[in-house]
């Protein structure tokens, strides 16, 4: 079989399994972030077999599709902002210094997590979550923004395990 074959039948399966545990975010209850999350880290084998501008493709198709079927749009949301993090990752990684790096990606998880959450309330007038976040006094907002940065560092090296993983264990495997 051909290697562009191969590289569309496994985006193909990779971005049904992606847009299924999407649909997983709005039909588990408080699955809305936990969901993105998964679906964003089958992205690894993506990119790792098929290069960075197949996983922008699969990216943009699975954060679609989310858009159109998943009964959640909190969680396609969430993944049209975090979905692409582990190719965002690759290219952070390679700033020189380590306090410079985490800078920017605590700087990137803030600025996504802010623009998610206006989009959904001011653009998309998602009610609920207005409401939510209107009853909440801003001490607690604020720690809900220092819980989301706890999670994007375990997020972020998880990543990296992740990727490890995928190398040394399941590539071998798959024969690709």
């Amino acid at each position: 079989m051909k290697r562009r074959t191969k590289t569309l039948a496994l985006c193909g399966v990779l971005a049904a399994l992606a847009v299924a545990l999407l649909f997983f975010g709005g039909v588990l209850p408080f699955a809305s972030v936990a969901c993105p999350v998964l679906a964003s880290l089958v992205l690894i084998p993506v990119y790792a077999e098929s290069g960075w501008k197949w996983g922008l493709a699969w990216y943009l198709t699975v954060a679609l599709l989310g858009l159109l079927l998943a009964p959640d749009k909190e969680a396609a949301i969430l993944f049209i902002f975090f979905g692409y993090y582990p190719i965002l990752r690759k290219w952070i990684g390679r700033i020189p210094g380590k306090a410079l790096r985490w800078t920017v990606k605590l700087v990137y998880v803030n600025l996504a997590v802010l623009a998610a959450y206006a989009l959904m309330i001011f653009v998309f007038r998602m009610e609920a979550i207005a409401q939510e976040y209107a009853q909440m006094q801003t001490y607690l907002l604020i720690a809900l923004l220092l819980l989301a940065n706890l999670s994007f560092v375990i997020y972020d090296l998880l990543i990296g395990r992740l990727e490890i993983y995928y190398h040394v264990r399941l590539r071998p495997k798959l024969n690709i």
